[in-house]
Formats: structure tokens, C-alpha cells, sequence
């Protein structure tokens, strides 16, 4: 797809949105990469989106490696409406 790192991290936020994800929680890093692969998305892009949502501090590494958690800057990064 070779997005660019915001549309990529904006894609981050619309998976938080499809978990109906609430400020501090959490979501396993596979609950991303999962729809990045079958959604026509790649790992690059995944990965690129991953830290420009973190560097925008919609997310931040969980306690362990293998979650996000979303922030309250998160929340009003997700996209109103998920088709």
C-alpha cells in the first residue's frame, strides 16, 4: 500500500476504534498487525504507523513488548465513524 507513517498511524487509531478501545486500554500488538496483513496493509506500513502514532502520543508501549495502550490524545485521534 505504501502509505505514508500518518495514514498509517491513523490506521493504528481505527483499529483502536474497531475495539472500541477506551483511554489506558490496551490492545496486543497481533490485535494490530492482524488487520494490517488482511486489510492489504504491510508490516512496513504497520510499523511506520505503529511509531508515528506513538511519537503522536496516541499510544505508548505497554508494561510488556506486546501491547499498546491508548492515550487520552489517542481517543480524539480516532476517526469518528469505522466502516
Amino acid at each position: 500500500m505504501a502509505a505514508t507513517p500518518e495514514e498509517a498511524g491513523r490506521y493504528v487509531m481505527t483499529i483502536f476504534k474497531r475495539h472500541n478501545a477506551v483511554k489506558g486500554e490496551t490492545l496486543l500488538i497481533a490485535n494490530l498487525t492482524l488487520p494490517f496483513s488482511q486489510d492489504g496493509w504491510t508490516l512496513a506500513d504497520y510499523e511506520v504507523g505503529s511509531k508515528y502514532a506513538v511519537d503522536q502520543g496516541w499510544i505508548t508501549l505497554g508494561k510488556s513488548e506486546k501491547f499498546f495502550k491508548i492515550t487520552e490524545a489517542g481517543i480524539a485521534a480516532m476517526p469518528e465513524a469505522v466502516a
